[in-house]
């Protein structure tokens, strides 16, 4: 299931997150930076909410998230910041000029947390494919993507995604053949191997924790199904591009690739 870890000594911030934001994340707080990193390396996490009172000092905080990003390059971040947060690592961080940081003052966060995430996962995989698609997908099966992306990391079969839509598989298939999208079985999987292979390109991450996030019971169905839709091992996948690459064979595999690719030379 889509993660949220909450690096923070106070309870309180995590059930407040976990509200906010209940309809497409679990939240998990954690009491320790090791343990944070854990989480987002073991589990399908897609952003992280940092407390500025929990954040570890040494080293400092602004090199322990700039070292985060790194590692997770698609990762979201979002900073709250407590009203006696420290003003000089404050400055320090927007210094660092960290991609893909959002604040939040620790006093709105209730309102501002799930649009902030929304934000700062801007570069994630489910941004990235919804921004392809642009307009060459009309937005009723544009909104069925949308949402096997995001089943993809809730453990989705087929029977979830139909009842999302309201329809019955049957139906569901009628309606996927009409744009030219795979079965709703493969769509779900292309999900999948769409965020792994966004994955597979950070340097925090490995073939084997990557199969585990999205669910698969061993490295090896993994490796089995990136082969099958894909054409390539975990490493050809990061090295020929990860996202980028997989979404293009996506693209084709809907006949999109032609059209996205037309509009983006003219863009």
């Amino acid at each position: 299931m889509a993660l949220i870890p909450v690096l923070s000594p106070d309870p309180r911030l995590a059930d407040v997150v976990s509200e906010a934001t209940s309809d497409r994340f679990v939240v998990a707080r954690s009491s320790s930076w090791d343990r944070l990193q854990w989480l987002v390396r073991e589990r399908p996490a897609t952003g992280v909410v940092l407390d500025s009172g929990g954040l570890p000092t040494v080293p400092e905080p602004d090199e322990r998230i700039a070292d985060l990003r790194r590692k997770f390059p698609s990762l979201g971040l979002v900073l709250v910041f407590r009203p006696h947060a420290d003003r000089v690592m404050l400055l320090r961080l927007g210094r660092a000029s960290i991609p893909h940081l959002e604040a939040v003052p620790g006093d709105n966060v209730r309102r501002e947390i799930a649009r902030a995430l929304a934000r700062a996962s801007s570069g994630g995989a489910r941004a990235t494919v919804l921004r392809a698609l642009g307009v060459q997908m009309p937005p009723p099966h544009r909104h069925i993507v949308r949402a096997a992306l995001d089943g993809a990391l809730l453990g989705w079969a087929t029977d979830d995604l139909a009842a999302w839509a309201g329809w019955t598989r049957a139906h569901l298939s009628v309606r996927l053949k009409e744009q030219g999208l795979p079965s709703a079985g493969s769509l779900l999987l292309w999900a999948r191997l769409l965020h792994a292979s966004q994955w597979l390109s950070e340097s925090g991450r490995s073939a084997e924790s990557v199969s585990r996030q999205l669910g698969y019971s061993n490295g090896a169905v993994f490796r089995r199904a990136l082969r099958n839709y894909v054409g390539a091992t975990p490493t050809a996948v990061a090295q020929r591009g990860g996202l980028d690459y997989t979404l293009g064979l996506f693209l084709d595999e809907c006949g999109l690739g032609d059209s996205v690719r037309d509009t983006l030379s003219v863009a």
